[in-house]
């Protein structure tokens, strides 16, 4: 699974933004885990296969916001009910603007924008620690990595926001080009491979552990419906913490409901109960994003797939 995330387009930014308004391991299992390789950081806006360059372009986007350390509070906001993600390309087709209007929250990121790979909990941890704490900060991952393949009609991550008063917000987002919903199939069936990444909205002794894992999405189109299935959920606190807590997360499966473009519906395992909202993506659902969250044992979890 490791070689598959290094593949990931990844957009990581720290620091200061331009913000128009800002409104104990739980359920986790200890395991053994490889050590995660360490990120690599590139100076300079990352490509984007999402659209044209030099096009400023505003996506619906499913979303959730969390108050960190705050149990089960969780904003939803299913793509198209207001939640949009802007992406803005210069003349080479390289980000050079970002701007994230969430529930609860919106937020322009400064130029330049910074590339990482590869996308692991270690790194997600990283991103988001650093800017739990500081006021005005802000980390970001962004992804598109498929199993085996990269996403080219969506991409999802992760974000953590610490305002001027110190309090902070964490979330999960997942965008695109969204299939029309004539053109979702209405027969047979697909199988969809890729990643689940998230982040326990309740710290653990003042730290946010990270998730990663794999995300199968089987769509029975004549049904009209959709069993999920995040697995392999590892989990990982910062990797500069002197002593490293490890563990996973129960598989967490369930069935959802397809409507138009979109399917959501209730996912659970071991003390976990949860839900996802997911969208298909592509000119005939060739891929599909989401967000998920899932709470139990005193955690909140909070989190983004993608699969093709």
């Amino acid at each position: 699974m490791k070689s598959n995330f290094c593949r990931a387009v990844v957009f990581s930014i720290v620091g200061a933004l331009s913000v128009a308004a800002c409104s104990g391991g739980g359920g986790m299992t200890a395991a053994p885990i490889p050590a995660a390789p360490s990120p690599v950081v590139i100076p300079g806006g990352a490509p984007v296969n999402l659209q044209a360059a030099g096009t400023r372009v505003a996506y619906p986007a499913a979303a959730l916001t969390a108050a960190v350390a705050s149990t089960g509070s969780v904003t939803t906001s299913a793509s198209g009910q207001g939640a949009t993600i802007t992406l803005g390309t210069d003349a080479s087709g390289n980000l050079n603007a970002l701007i994230f209007n969430l529930p609860g929250l919106s937020l322009q990121y400064p130029a330049p924008l910074n590339s990482l790979s590869p996308l692991t909990a270690d790194a997600i941890a990283s991103i988001l620690n650093d800017n739990l704490g500081p006021p005005r900060t802000i980390g970001a991952a962004l992804s598109q990595a498929g199993a085996g393949q990269i996403l080219s009609a969506s991409a999802y991550g992760l974000w953590l926001y610490t305002d001027a008063q110190n309090t902070a917000q964490i979330g999960s987002f997942a965008f695109g080009n969204l299939t029309p919903s004539g053109s979702v199939p209405v027969t047979g069936s697909a199988t969809f491979n890729g990643f689940a990444i998230g982040a326990d909205s309740t710290p653990n002794g003042g730290s946010v552990y990270a998730v990663q894992g794999n995300a199968q999405i089987i769509a029975n189109f004549a049904t009209q419906s959709v069993t999920t299935n995040l697995t392999n959920l590892s989990v990982r606190n910062p990797p500069y913490a002197p002593a490293a807590t490890i563990g996973s997360l129960p598989n967490l499966t369930g069935t959802s409901t397809i409507s138009g473009n979109a399917y959501a519906g209730a996912i659970s395992g071991g003390t976990l109960t949860g839900t996802i909202n997911g969208n298909f993506y592509g000119s005939a659902a060739q891929e599909t994003a989401g967000v998920w969250q899932a709470s139990g044992g005193g955690n909140t979890w909070i989190g983004s797939f993608g699969a093709k």
